[in-house]
């Protein structure tokens, strides 16, 4: 019998929604329990329990409803959170979602002029917002989400002002002070004419033609002292066509990756290597580099996949123990006649009959997935599978690209805010066997490399 109670409703949902024996079917063997398990409340306790903000007054109601469902499973095990029901005590306060539309320009402390709309949801702006970071291809990073205040932020540009500020406009937004309208006219006087910037190649260092002053300020900060193919690989994030431009590479996967004018492209596994693509993937520096995973690893060739992608990796420097980072656990295996020596649930039982090499890879990437959580500048891999970890949020790395490789390649499972979050990356790249269609209707086809 249990001693130690949960006491926030927070942990007693958690240990609701982890401990797998909660949702079994009473047909089973020595399950006497009274009560079937609905799917759909899985689902709720799952999403609740996996919250990355506080919840809303709402959400900690609907929790408390589930818990006073579930009392007899707790009391059946040891566990009677009754006084915890009927006084209910949480872990932070509820988050309040304001109601106002607001938009400001302000300057950070690093001294760099930003735009912050904030507003509930709303389906329309939501779609006019990505629809501007599509069409106008920013570089990634320039626009971020905030969901626990419900706010965007953007860098300031000549772009954002001129476009957030129509949004704004039209949905009745709230200025805080004429700076954004101001700017707005300014912009408005210089697209009157405004001709689509272009690139050359002028010995051997690209130069772009017709740039705004603020596109060219930040070419010459960040991409000017770069090596050419990096710039030419650059254009992309800037709309910029690499036509005419033909920079020599190393790697094949290099040179097409650099010169290709779309952002989602479709390596074929049939015509380049796992050591092909990371090969070109460390001479065009896309490190840190976002891999997830889709579903449980756990069968053989999806073991097999993922060291043969690790192990190209390291062939090319990557210290898998220090430069890899993980954002999930893989289950422990353990095989089914020794699984009386075991009394976790969070398993994977194999059957007696695999090999003790497939039983050793998947028991490696067990230990190292609980062991290398860190992230930090010198992490170039970062394996999330069903959300953004927290450790990459605290750790303020900004990934350069994603490869969608591990578990068929076709695409990356999880929360919205993990699939926009690859989204908004400079580069998103797929590694299989046929073509894959996008997430998102909206959303550039993914092209063949």
């Amino acid at each position: 019998m249990h001693t130690d109670l949960p006491k926030t409703i927070n942990e007693a949902l958690k240990i609701l929604a982890y401990n797998d024996y909660f949702w079994a079917n009473p047909s089973m063997i020595g399950n006497t329990a009274v009560i079937k398990p609905h799917p759909k409340d899985y689902e709720t306790v799952r999403s609740l329990a996996e919250s990355q903000y506080a919840w809303t007054e709402k959400q900690a109601r609907l929790a408390l409803v589930i818990l006073k469902r579930y009392l007899t499973k707790f009391q059946a095990h040891g566990m009677d959170i009754k006084k915890l029901l009927d006084n209910p005590e949480y872990e932070d306060d509820f988050r309040v979602i304001s109601f106002d539309k607001v938009i400001e320009k302000y300057t950070d402390d690093d001294n760099v002029d930003r735009i912050e709309m904030r507003f509930p949801y709303h389906k329309k702006v939501i779609q006019l917002i990505r629809c501007m970071k599509d069409k106008r291809d920013l570089p990634g990073m320039y626009a971020l989400y905030d969901g626990e205040k419900k706010k965007w932020n953007f860098q300031h540009s000549d772009v954002t002002a001129y476009y957030l500020t129509l949004i704004a406009v039209r949905y009745d937004f709230k200025f805080t002070d004429d700076s954004l309208l101001n700017d707005y006219e300014e912009i408005k006087k210089q697209v009157i004419g405004h001709r689509r910037p272009t690139a050359r190649l002028v010995a051997g260092e690209v130069v772009l033609d017709n740039a705004p002053e603020s596109l060219q300020e930040y070419w010459n900060e960040n991409l000017k002292d770069k090596p050419a193919l990096t710039q030419v690989d650059s254009l992309k994030n800037f709309d910029i066509s690499t036509n005419g431009i033909d920079i020599p590479a190393d790697t094949m996967i290099g040179h097409k990756i650099a010169h290709n004018n779309y952002h989602k492209l479709w390596i074929d596994s049939n015509g380049f290597s796992k050591n092909d693509v990371v090969k070109g993937l460390v001479e065009l520096n896309c490190f840190p580099l976002i891999m997830p995973v889709s579903g449980d690893i756990h069968m053989e060739d999806d073991v097999k996949d993922f060291w043969e992608w690790m192990n190209a990796f390291k062939a090319h420097g990557v210290d898998l123990l220090n430069e890899c980072s993980w954002g999930f656990d893989v289950k422990e295996p353990i095989f089914k006649k020794d699984l009386e020596r075991f009394n976790s649930e969070r398993t994977y039982l194999l059957d007696n009959q695999k090999s003790k090499e497939f039983f050793e890879n998947l028991y490696e990437l067990h230990q190292m997935s609980k062991q290398f959580k860190l992230i930090n500048d010198q992490t170039k891999i970062i394996f999330v599978r069903n959300r953004i970890p927290r450790a990459l949020i605290k750790s303020k790395v900004k990934p350069k690209a994603s490869l969608v490789g591990i578990g068929g390649g076709y695409y990356a499972t999880g929360t919205d805010n993990l699939k926009r979050m690859l989204e908004n990356l400079p580069k998103k790249l797929y590694y299989s066997d046929h073509q894959p269609s996008s997430w998102d209707w909206h959303d550039h086809i993914i092209v063949k490399l």
